[in-house]
């Protein structure tokens, strides 16, 4: 029998036990039940699902995790790793189901220009959900440090106001809306119930998300709390040089982005004029 159509049948009988594996659901495990109940809870080493395969990955540590960027969008490790493992061996498949179809139809490609293809391929998939995670992170980031200078001006207009530090904190927290606040409040109310002052709880969320704005805003509030120290023009200053930033920013996106359409003006300013010599060319030399 050919060697390409045991290696494309092979690799599609293993797509097709993935993706078995995935909507049939395995049997449950009452050893591992009895573990989850008595606390002592284990992964299953004879589980061959993509799952059990994303979880090893992610557990062996050679992979890196990008934690602070995952907790910013509220996705789970586990699952961004299982994405990673779909996405490759999507790349991995997709050229031995075309080499196959190229057999079937009677064409006989070389074997190593598909294996190198295959690989690339699965490489850039396995590879795609890291970006995807780092640019919708990075938005994300952005749009938090957008809500977080409204969020100063709340709690120095609560200070102004005569609201003690926490009190501040938590009511600025409540007025405004969008996932950002709700964040902040969330954190602010794990703070709470632990029995921690809320700056704390504000540098917890900072160091989690990466946005170290927030770690300005939790010095600052711990300042005011031990020393009773007013922080209205503090907060002010740093809100309207965090606006600053943020224009600055933003004027420099549209400038580059300004820049970066010359280039498909000049392409399409090139192609009429071809379009308008080509007649001429050819009526010349021809």
């Amino acid at each position: 029998m050919n060697l390409h159509v045991i290696l494309a049948g092979t690799l599609v009988g293993l797509g097709v036990f993935a993706a078995a594996s995935q909507i049939v659901p395995p049997r449950p495990s009452l050893d591992a039940a009895l573990a989850r109940i008595g606390g002592t809870a284990g992964h299953d080493t004879s589980d061959l699902s993509i799952k059990s395969l994303a979880r090893r990955l992610r557990l062996s540590g050679w992979l890196p995790v990008p934690g602070a960027d995952l907790a910013l969008l509220g996705q789970d490790a586990e699952q961004w790793m299982t994405s990673k493992v779909v996405c490759g061996l999507i790349g991995l498949g997709v050229i031995p189901a075309m080499e196959l179809l190229a057999l079937v139809s009677g064409h006989h490609p070389s074997v190593f220009v598909p294996a190198v293809a295959s690989l690339g391929l699965g490489t850039a998939l396995f590879l795609a959900p890291d970006l995807v995670v780092r640019v919708n992170a990075a938005e994300k980031r952005l749009d938090f440090r957008y809500a977080l200078t409204s969020y100063l001006d709340l709690v120095a207009l609560e200070r102004g106001a005569g609201a003690a530090p926490t009190e501040a904190l938590e009511a600025a927290a409540q007025i405004g809306g969008g996932w950002a606040f709700a964040r902040i409040a969330a954190a602010l109310n794990a703070a709470r119930k632990a029995g921690r002052p809320p700056w704390d709880g504000l540098a917890d969320l900072a160091a989690e998300t990466g946005v170290k704005e927030l770690t300005d805003l939790a010095e600052i509030a711990e300042v005011a709390g031990h020393e009773g120290a007013r922080i209205m023009r503090t907060l002010a200053a740093r809100a309207e040089s965090m606006r600053a930033e943020a224009l600055a920013a933003t004027k420099a996106k549209a400038s580059a982005r300004g820049t970066t359409m010359v280039v498909p003006i000049a392409l399409l300013g090139a192609g009429f004029l071809l379009l308008l010599a080509f007649p001429i060319v050819y009526r010349t030399f021809g």
